[in-house]
Formats: C-alpha cells, structure tokens, sequence
C-alpha cells in the first residue's frame, strides 16, 4: 500500500502542477490524471500523456518550433537544426523517460502492485543521449501467484508500452492530428517493443525481460502435450508489429512535418468509406500471460466519434486462444455528460493452468466512462468516473484477476 499511494501522490502533483496552466489553446488536447487501485497500464497511460502534453506546451511556449521566418535555403537548414538540437536535447530525453516510467512503474510495477508485492523499488539510469536510459524493478517478499501473474510480470513492461501507444494513436485519430511529440512517442513506444523482443538470445543478461518470458513460459511445457516457445519464432511473429499504418505516420508527422517544416501536427489519412465513415486497420503483435496473440485493430470515425474493433488470436502452446474488443467514444455527447464504453470477451487458459493441461475459460469486461464538465467558457474542467467489472483473463492494459474497474479523475479540456 505504501508503494501505491506515493505513485498515485506524485501523479495528482505533477498532474495538477502542469496541466491546467497550459490547457488552452492546444486544439482539443485533453489533459487527464487517472487514479486506480493498482496504478494499472491503462491508468498510468493517461498520467504520463498529460505530463508529456503539459512538458511539451511549457518547452513550445518558449522555444517554439518555428523560433524565426525560414524563407531562403540557408536559414530553412538553420531552422531544421534548431528543431533537431531541441528535440535532441530536450525532448528525446524527456519522453524517452516517461516510457521507461511507464514500463518499469506502471508495467512491472502494476503487476507486482495486483498481486501484493511489498518493498517495490525502481532504479532508472539518466535518460538517453545523457544516459544509458536503462532502469529495473525490484521487490521484496514472497507471494502466493499464478502462471500468468508470473508471465504478467515479465511481459508488463511492453504491455504498459503498447497501451500508451494505443492511447495516443486513439485520440489522434478521433482529433485527425497527431503532435509530433507524442508522433515520437508513438514510435518510440512500439519500436522499443520491438527491438526489446529481437535482442534477446542465449547471452541476454540477467533480467531482460523477453528471456524471462521464453523461460517462464516454456517451464513444465512438455512436447507433445505442449508445444515450447523458441527465440526465434518470437522474433520472426514480432516483426508483425511493423503491420501499422500509424507507425508510418508517426515518422511522417516527426520527421517531415515537424523537423524539416516546423508545423507541430500532422493529419492522419484513413480510408474514406461512405456516409462521412473513416476507415484504418493495423496489425498487433505481443507477449502475454498465456503465450503470444496477434491482434487485428480496426478503427473506425464517424463524426468524431472513435469505434475500435479488436480481433485477436492467442498461442498458448497447445489451443488457440481468442478475444474480441470494442471501444466506442463519445457514445454519449451533450453539453453537460460524454460517454464511452468498452466491451471484450475472450477465451483463454485459466490463470493457474500449467502449459500441459490447459483448462480454457470464458471471460468478459464491460465498462463505462462518463466525463462531466464542470463550467463555462473555452478552458473546462471536468470529473472523469469509470465503472465497470473483469473477470479472470488478460485485456492490455487491465488487471488480471477478475473484480471492480473503478477509475476517478480529472480532465482539462480547452
């Protein structure tokens, strides 16, 4: 409990230290600080966005992206310098380190959180290009835990990663505008994935993540009851992550429209479909408490209302795992309440199943999430409240072991 509270307090401080000063004007970028009980990926997602958008309003205020007219070659060379220099400096290192954050705090760190871990400690060395931007989690004690809260351990660190790349891509392409902040963070946040996942091999240290995975995942998983997994099959199934169109936008939105033109967001195209419908499908791939799963993500706009449609397929060793999600936003939109929902069955191994003799299980997740503006005018503040139930099963981002979701916080909205 002692851990909990001293990173939900330095959420509310920073949160609310940043956010509300710097809310106005940034064309419909919300700033949100979210509390639960475990701290959990989903939650930590939308804490470390709104320091990174408060960071990143501070920095434009005074070291904007265009510091001077750019009309001839020379100067236009001088001005992509510029924006290289302060990315180089100020915000590669930045939000280099909120993603380690989120991985070790509200990746590993949520996990050991869930299952009653005492003495949670991080180390982070100082970020990169100051660093070598690495950090660790460690806790003391025992606790009683199932496969997968072993496996959740493991793989909570690229979890947390990819649920708040999932947050930033949702939200841009609800608004069709991507900052090229967060356009880095995006690519950071999933390539980091990936590459976590290709560098492991026989000498991968103490540790790294994805070699305690292969060994946790394959222990007691006899052939033919249960088929192991190999470093190389993880390898070659990860470079599926590649499959998303955002990615290419994200570099786009980085590399082209802010460095080399100094605008600080990029459009988002989609697939125009009829009746104002918009369309973009991407491809997932990711480590789990039961195994592997690829997911197929299918985002579709209408009215700037958001609906996320996920199929995914889970390899457990022995059967195929399933699961189907949806995300709706603004579900409900009127002057004073907004609403979204978010629905996911899937079958999968139960929690303390070992590899030779799965038992399967059904779950489900349902969940609302009202925000409440409260006063008038451009810059608002709201109450946001989440409410729903989880069962026993994985959902990114979510608790493992089933019981309340319940999520309070805050919204700046300008």
């Amino acid at each position: 409990m002692p851990e909990r509270r001293r990173v939900a307090a330095v959420i509310v401080v920073v949160v609310l230290t940043f956010s509300p000063r710097f809310a106005a004007g940034q064309d419909d970028r919300r700033y949100v600080g979210v509390l639960d009980r475990d701290m959990t990926p989903a939650a930590g997602a939308a804490d470390l966005l709104t320091i990174e958008r408060a960071l990143a309003d501070v920095e434009d205020r005074w070291l904007p992206p265009l510091r001077f007219d750019e009309p001839t070659p020379l100067k236009h060379a001088l001005g992509i310098g510029y924006r290289f220099g302060k990315w180089f400096g100020l915000d590669l290192p930045q939000d280099h380190f909120l993603m380690v954050v989120g991985h070790e705090v509200f990746g590993h760190g949520a996990r050991l959180r869930e299952i009653g871990a005492g003495d949670i400690r991080y180390r982070f060395d100082a970020p990169i290009p100051y660093g070598g931007g690495g950090a660790s989690t460690e806790f003391e004690g025992d606790v009683l835990v199932t496969r997968a809260d072993v496996l959740g351990i493991d793989t909570g660190g690229i979890e947390a990663q990819n649920v708040l790349a999932d947050r930033i891509g949702r939200q841009a392409l609800a608004a069709d505008a991507l900052h090229y902040r967060e356009a880095w963070l995006y690519l950071e946040s999933r390539l980091d994935g990936l590459r976590y996942v290709r560098s492991v091999s026989p000498r991968s240290p103490e540790g790294h993540d994805v070699a305690a995975f292969l060994h946790d995942v394959n222990d007691e998983c006899d052939p033919p009851a249960c088929t192991p997994f190999i470093a190389s099959t993880l390898k070659r199934r990860a470079l599926l992550m590649l499959a998303d169109p955002l990615l290419a936008y994200a570099a786009y939105g980085w590399a082209w429209s802010y460095l080399i033109r100094g605008r600080t967001s990029a459009a988002l195209p989609m697939i125009p479909l009829p009746h104002d419908v918009r369309y973009l499908p991407a491809l997932h791939f990711e480590m789990t408490p039961y195994g592997t799963a690829l997911t197929t993500e299918h985002a579709i706009i209408r009215r700037q209302r958001l609906m996320s449609v996920s199929i995914g397929v889970g390899d457990t060793g022995g059967r195929r795992a399933w699961d189907l999600g949806v995300v709706a936003t603004d579900v409900l939109r009127s002057a004073w309440l907004r609403g979204d929902v978010a629905v996911n069955v899937w079958r999968q191994p139960s929690l303390d199943a070992p590899p030779d003799f799965q038992l399967f299980t059904t779950g489900g997740l349902g969940a609302a999430t009202v925000r409440i503006p409260i006063g008038r005018g451009a810059e608002r503040t709201g109450v946001l409240v989440q409410i729903g139930y989880k069962s026993d099963g994985f959902v990114r981002g979510e608790q493992l072991h089933r019981g309340p979701i319940v999520r309070v916080g805050m919204t700046f909205i300008p």
